[in-house]
């Protein structure tokens, strides 16, 4: 295991002390202080970031009961096949977009909501893409082979949505390539499923061979049709309230926009049963509605996005400095300590003032000094202090590390030390000893005090259970009030957690 740089550092020192003439000698001048971290790297705290009043919200389902209100007392329908087709990529194209950007905040943060979140939005751009984009851009008038996805797809990405406005926002997942791979093979799977529903529907209700000359307006005339679209809408709304209420300290603006796409989509849905158009020739405020809300969406993504990558920039400082420390620790402070014992001869011959025994004492002192403060994290918040050493453990290692700190965890700035140093740990026994691919550490507040937990996917670490690494994190653990325990996962790899006050 790895030795922490600071104590070697002062071990380094007391030995260079123990060497030096038994004479009373000087006090060495005290280290300058380091500058903090430039004013570019450091970033707001994240639970500082307020989101979006709730009047915004309501303000905008007004807006969308009015839309719908007047589609009710009025319809409004345009020819224009150029724009409903332009309308119809946006909508694809912006989806697919978010997709993407789900993809890369779940490899982040392994938390279960954004991938119920990536599973929604790619298998809304393939319904889009297959129900709506093509029949517009080719211009199919009977393309209810294709149209047939529409709503049973559009059903399926209402419930995915709904099940992630109500999954716990601190629910995270070990696995992460897999789980990207998986959901992205099972949306183009449900896609299809969709499709097949939607032409068994057809089939069933307008008879065989009937779905190329059905309508929509003769879809909704049955039952079962209307049935599937006010369950959609009713989904979409129970998300809206869903993602409005649940949201976490440091995500509120993020969940706020999440809300608003949602209450649009509903009401594009609802404008959907007003006014059931199927000519691919035709714009309606559907369209308009649902190009509304999946922008929503993407400008709350677009905005999580560059905090997250403001975050990694920060955290990647903080490793920098570790490492400098480090690098100081094994080249300068080692070469200094073993030019000081060298000193301690000459002053036993030409005394305690010598130039070179002063300077040898003042550069091993200054030396010390600055690797203590930029191995020093006790003034970083946990969330910062974290994720520099998931930065720097995951360019040595090579593996995926998550960091999930709820945003009321504060900890008392000698505590902080303490729990890096366990989750450093606990991160490379992972990686050495459980062959690892995937690390998530997380940080909660209990009734009891504060929970840190390490899980991994790695197949265990019985090799490191009876080593010094696992003594030093329990010693530590009993260093700030708490206890260390070790267990095997169902699945696979290790759980690690440590409950402290």
């Amino acid at each position: 295991m790895s030795a922490d740089a600071s104590s070697a550092a002062l071990g380094d020192g007391r030995i260079a002390r123990r060497l030096t003439s038994s004479r009373p000698a000087p006090a060495p001048p005290a280290p300058p202080r380091l500058a903090p971290a430039p004013p570019a790297a450091k970033l707001p705290p994240a639970a500082r970031i307020r989101g979006p009043r709730a009047s915004w919200l309501w303000l905008l389902g007004a807006a969308s009961a009015l839309v719908v209100g007047l589609e009710l007392i009025r319809p409004l329908a345009y020819l224009t096949p150029t724009l409903r087709a332009t309308s119809e990529t946006a909508i694809t194209l912006l989806a697919a977009t978010c997709a993407c950007l789900l993809a890369g905040q779940f490899a982040h943060t392994h938390r279960l909501r954004h991938l119920l979140l990536l599973a929604a939005t790619s298998t809304f751009a393939l319904t889009e893409l297959v129900g709506s984009t093509l029949p517009a851009m080719l211009q199919v008038r009977a393309a209810n082979g294709l149209t047939a996805v529409v709503a049973p797809g559009q059903l399926l990405v209402a419930a995915l949505l709904a099940a992630s406005a109500l999954t716990p926002a601190d629910r995270l997942i070990t696995a992460g390539r897999h789980a990207l791979l998986i959901t992205a093979a099972l949306s183009a799977a449900v896609t299809g499923a969709a499709e097949l529903i939607g032409l068994t529907l057809h089939r069933q209700l307008l008879g065989a061979g009937g779905y190329e000359r059905a309508t929509v307006g003769q879809m909704l005339q049955h039952p079962l049709a209307l049935s599937v679209l006010l369950v959609t809408a009713a989904l979409l709304t129970l998300a809206a309230v869903g993602f409005s209420r649940h949201g976490r300290a440091d995500d509120r603006r993020f969940s706020s926009l999440l809300a608003g796409a949602a209450l649009l989509l509903a009401a594009a849905r609802i404008c959907y049963l007003v006014q059931p158009i199927a000519a691919p020739d035709v714009l309606t405020p559907r369209e308009l509605l649902c190009l509304l809300g999946v922008a929503v969406l993407l400008v709350g993504l677009v905005a999580r996005e560059l905090d997250t990558r403001a975050t990694l920039r920060h955290a990647a400082a903080l490793a920098e400095r570790s490492k400098v420390a480090q690098d100081l620790h094994d080249g300068l402070a080692q070469d200094l300590a073993f030019i000081a014992a060298q000193a301690a001869r000459l002053a036993g011959e030409s005394g305690q003032d010598h130039p070179l025994v002063v300077a040898a004492r003042r550069a091993l002192a200054v030396s010390r000094g600055t690797i203590s403060e930029l191995s020093d994290v006790s003034q970083a918040r946990p969330q910062e202090a974290l994720d520099a050493v998931a930065h720097e453990l995951r360019e040595r290692f090579a593996i995926a590390i998550a960091v999930d700190v709820q945003p009321e965890s504060e900890l008392p700035k000698e505590a902080v030390h303490d729990v890096v140093r366990i989750a450093r740990e606990a991160i490379a026994n992972a990686a050495r000893h459980g062959g690892a691919q995937n690390v998530v550490v997380s940080l909660r507040r209990t009734d009891a005090g504060h929970s840190l937990r390490v899980r991994d996917d790695g197949c265990g670490m019985r090799e490191a259970l009876g080593g010094f690494g696992l003594s030093s994190m329990r010693d530590r653990a009993v260093a700030l009030g708490g206890s260390l325990a070790v267990r095997s996962r169902r699945y696979g790899g290790t759980d690690l957690k440590v409950d402290f006050r």
